[in-house]
């Protein structure tokens, strides 16, 4: 019977905190069970087809995706998050769109391009040059990648309101492309009740 009982407490305790994941995010720094993933392919890396994902993002008062919504009705979205794959690498993913002249619609097609300006990007970090200086210690220099969308678009398949904020799901594709000119594209994008902070701002006075 103890057994039994302890095996029901534990069963409810589980239930509780999936039940409760989302609104955790505020007491522990992390929007947990909120995926995101894409494939990789081409670019120097030679990645075909790999898969970078997380299932779990920062969300702190100091540092977290946001939508600010305008008072005449516009909005300005920042979304992003570090993905990894199975092998260790790691990618930053960065999504900011903007639209001063209406909401952000579900379903609606946005583009990841405007007026030649990439709205998406993806980073990769590397490590460069070691010196050593006079004092003996030595000093790595780390590279950032940047591979900005020059087409692709994004999706939003819902947007909740959940706990005062937003939680955005939907889907992406978006080829980028780096200084030197080496292009990857990213596929099959998805992510999953992501955690957005909302805010009101007069857009048009930036």
């Amino acid at each position: 019977m103890k057994a039994l009982l302890k095996i029901s407490l534990v069963t409810l305790l589980v239930l509780t905190l999936t039940s409760c994941a989302k609104d955790f995010a505020y007491i522990i720094g992390i929007d947990a069970d909120a995926p995101i993933s894409f494939t990789l392919h081409g670019s120097r890396y030679d990645w075909r087809g790999e898969m970078f994902k997380s299932d779990a993002g920062i969300f702190t008062h100091n540092n977290h995706p946001e939508i600010i919504i305008d008072d005449e009705c516009g909005f300005k979205l920042d979304l992003y998050r570090v993905l990894t794959t199975e092998s260790g690498k790691a990618a930053t993913l960065y999504f900011y769109l903007e639209n001063l002249h209406s909401e952000l619609e579900v379903g609606k097609v946005y583009s990841l391009t405007l007026l030649g300006k990439g709205r998406a990007c993806v980073d990769f970090q590397e490590y460069g040059k070691t010196e050593t200086l006079p004092s003996g210690t030595t000093v790595t220099d780390i590279l950032t990648y940047c591979y900005r969308a020059i087409d692709g678009y994004i999706v939003f398949n819902s947007i909740e309101v959940y706990g005062g904020d937003c939680l955005i799901s939907g889907e992406f594709e978006f080829t980028g492309m780096s200084k030197e000119g080496d292009q990857l594209e990213l596929r099959n994008g998805k992510f999953k009740d992501c955690r957005v902070s909302v805010s009101n701002e007069n857009l048009s006075s930036n």
